[in-house]
């Protein structure tokens, strides 16, 4: 099938692509186009107009800047998984970039386009709610930040404004007794998550867990932070015996459905299962522990 007949904007600049959300109707915005594309051919979104905007190269970039990793609206999953700074610094986001779909999708998928399609069983959300991290958005009142907990609403949904272009999504640069990583279960390569879980700890210099974060993928209604877990680890020194309780306080938080993949215990079980080890690595990459402390 082909898609229904649609009007195509091309702009070359963040401005011009602002000025058309505002002055078009219910305009449709096009990065990597590996979800949109699919949706239009099957006609299940039959958009008027279509702001296509892999013309505006000024949002093709991955770098560290001002205290934060900064990602471009038109930086890919490939980006990501070919990057020597992310393979050094951002073990969740190296973890993560590999796993999203087929190295096809990852080629022309952008991570700031997965984050805005906000769907609960994309992996980039979770990932950015365990960095505390925020997108940066503009509209016709101008530039605002939006934190990773504040843009999930629903399946599908978000806080972004009507006339709002995501521009950059971003998390601060780690320190060096920081680690992260994500662990995901799928049943094949270029399938979504069943569960997934991203983990990030920040330790003082005494070796206890100054800051945690985690983050849930495909076990709520939205991307999920699993703050109880993240309460009972700070301020303690990593063992297996703490990331157990946090996992077991991950799966409680969570909220997973029965489908054709697993009944709603089940996935809890995985959230449990993954969050340990998704801390475990983190401890360990932050240098903490010398080999994981989960079994």
């Amino acid at each position: 099938m082909k898609a229904a007949q649609f009007e195509h904007h091309e702009p070359t600049t963040v401005d011009k692509a602002v000025s058309l959300l505002e002055s078009l109707d219910s305009p449709t915005i096009l990065a990597g186009g590996q979800s949109l594309v699919p949706m239009l051919r099957f006609r299940l979104a039959r958009p008027d107009t279509v702001v296509d905007i892999n013309g505006i190269d000024s949002l093709d970039y991955l770098r560290e800047e001002d205290g934060y990793l900064k990602m471009g609206a038109l930086a890919r999953h490939a980006d990501i998984e070919e990057s020597d700074l992310i393979a050094e610094k951002y073990g969740s986001f190296a973890d993560a970039a590999p796993l999203v779909a087929d190295p096809q999708i990852r080629n022309r998928g952008t991570i700031v386009g997965s984050i805005a399609q906000a769907d609960p069983k994309g992996d980039w959300g979770s990932v950015l709610i365990a960095h505390d991290g925020e997108v940066v958005a503009r509209g016709p009142d101008g530039e605002r930040t939006i934190p990773a907990d504040e843009l999930f609403l629903l399946p599908y949904d978000t806080s972004l404004g009507e006339n709002e272009l995501i521009t950059e999504a971003r998390v601060p640069i780690p320190n060096e007794r920081e680690g992260s990583a994500y662990h995901k279960l799928k049943r094949k390569t270029g399938d979504y998550a069943m569960a997934g879980v991203g983990a990030r700890l920040r330790f003082d210099d005494e070796g206890r867990i100054e800051e945690a974060g985690i983050g849930m993928t495909a076990v709520d209604i939205t991307n999920a932070r699993a703050s109880d877990a993240e309460d009972r680890l700070e301020g303690e020194r990593p063992s297996a015996e703490l990331f157990e309780d946090a996992g077991e306080l991950a799966a409680e938080q969570s909220n997973p459905e029965s489908d054709e993949h697993g009944d709603a215990s089940y996935k809890e079980r995985m959230v449990d299962v993954l969050t340990q080890r998704a801390l475990g690595d983190a401890a360990e990459r932050a240098g903490v522990v010398k080999r994981r402390v989960t079994p």
